[in-house]
């Protein structure tokens, strides 16, 4: 092709007809400049396919990090409502003076109980440093900041502050002060789990531990609307983005 567009010239040059060659010329400009859009509108629609691929690729990876974070929510609200039940029944037998047996004995232990809760945000994280632009969609990239750095950051500070602004300095105490544990795991799902009394006649009437106790059982259902509420952001994004997905 180089070598045509060389003949042309030098048959132009020869025959020294001036206004032929500048035409020649300017169509050879504006080939050379159309190629070169070509090319670069061939480089987007490649840039544009590769982006697209890693959005569908990390928006997937969410969904995998969302379903997750559903089953560890579920199960979280799940050991919250046991606590506060537990806790509902020591209250029960505490102030209705009830003749120990070591049933109870599980209850006691699981009512100093609380759930932990970690969420996976891997994904999120990975397009957090790839630069959140790669969520092409204005209303899904914002519900996914919204829900990993709003209401997950809003339900683990306040599950911490629920635990430690009580806890440690009034819960624990109180427990160690009446009770035994009988296994150091303290897994609630283990059949040797519990607290044995060390004096259940003194724990009947002390009205500090029943006091704590009550305040604890409110905090389990606390933390059970903040983690229903997160749950239910999370169901929603997840539904979301697959959506999205498909269309």
């Amino acid at each position: 092709m180089t070598k045509f567009f060389k003949k042309i010239r030098q048959q132009l040059a020869a025959e020294n007809n001036v206004a032929k060659y500048m035409r020649y010329a300017i169509g050879e400009i504006l080939l050379v400049v159309i190629g070169i859009l070509i090319a670069l509108q061939v480089n987007n629609w490649n840039q544009e396919r590769i982006g697209l691929q890693t959005e569908k690729k990390l928006l997937s990876e969410l969904i995998e990090n969302l379903t997750v974070n559903e089953k560890r929510l579920n199960q979280s609200v799940e050991d919250e409502y046991l606590t506060a039940k537990s806790i509902e029944y020591v209250v029960y037998t505490l102030e209705n003076k009830s003749v120990y047996n070591d049933t109870m004995d599980y209850h006691f232990g699981r009512a100093d109980y609380s759930s932990d809760i970690v969420l996976a945000s891997t994904a999120f994280e990975t397009i957090k440093s790839k630069g959140f632009d790669i969520i092409s969609q204005d209303d899904l990239r914002e519900s996914i900041i919204n829900l990993f750095d709003t209401e997950y950051g809003v339900l683990l500070s306040q599950t911490i502050r629920l635990e430690n602004q009580f806890w440690p300095s009034a819960s624990l105490p109180e427990f160690h002060k009446h009770f035994r544990i009988k296994n150091m795991k303290r897994n609630p799902n283990d059949i040797s789990f519990g607290a044995v009394p060390v004096d259940y006649a003194e724990l009947l009437n002390d009205d500090v531990y029943i006091n704590m106790i009550k305040h604890r059982g409110s905090f389990r259902y606390a933390a059970v609307d903040f983690k229903k509420s997160a749950l239910e952001r999370t169901t929603i994004l997840k539904e979301k983005i697959k959506g999205y997905l498909k269309d």
